[in-house]
């Protein structure tokens, strides 16, 4: 089984049309944006990696519980959920600008996607967001 992470930066603009008409934010996690606008990667692979580290560092697997900036940079902590939509495993979910921000700073703190490509599962994870925070952007995320 596969299931793929998809994160598109979003126009703050575009984020009020998405969590009014939720169905929407498949349309974009679906579309065809711009490469540097989108960070894809496998959601069970992630996990894994996450579990594991968990584990090493916390004796507990529950990694959203430890590192609560990568259960939001991926959608894995529910709380910006776009309800009454479901896109692949569940709903997708939308981060404004202010907690995008957020998520990239915490991220770093946390130490995901950072280290050099392929080191820690996550490459490209923290400097998305860290581009997305950089421009003002929103994201919309899903996992199909």
């Amino acid at each position: 089984m596969s299931m793929r992470l998809t994160l598109v930066r979003i126009d703050p603009e575009v984020l009020w049309a998405v969590r009014a008409r939720p169905e929407l934010a498949g349309e974009i996690l679906s579309g065809h944006s711009r490469e540097e606008d989108v960070f894809t990667d496998d959601y069970l692979a992630l996990g894994d990696i996450a579990e594991g580290r968990a584990e090493a560092e916390h004796g507990d697997a529950r990694w959203g519980r430890h590192y609560p900036w990568l259960a939001a940079a991926t959608g894995a902590d529910g709380e910006h959920d776009l309800q009454g939509h479901t896109f692949g495993y569940g709903p997708p979910f939308a981060l404004d600008p202010e907690r995008v921000a957020e998520v990239a700073r915490g991220l770093a703190g946390e130490g995901w996607g950072f280290a050099a490509a392929g080191q820690d599962g996550f490459a490209g994870l923290g400097p998305f967001y860290t581009a997305a925070a950089r421009e003002g952007g929103a994201v919309v995320g899903g996992v199909s």
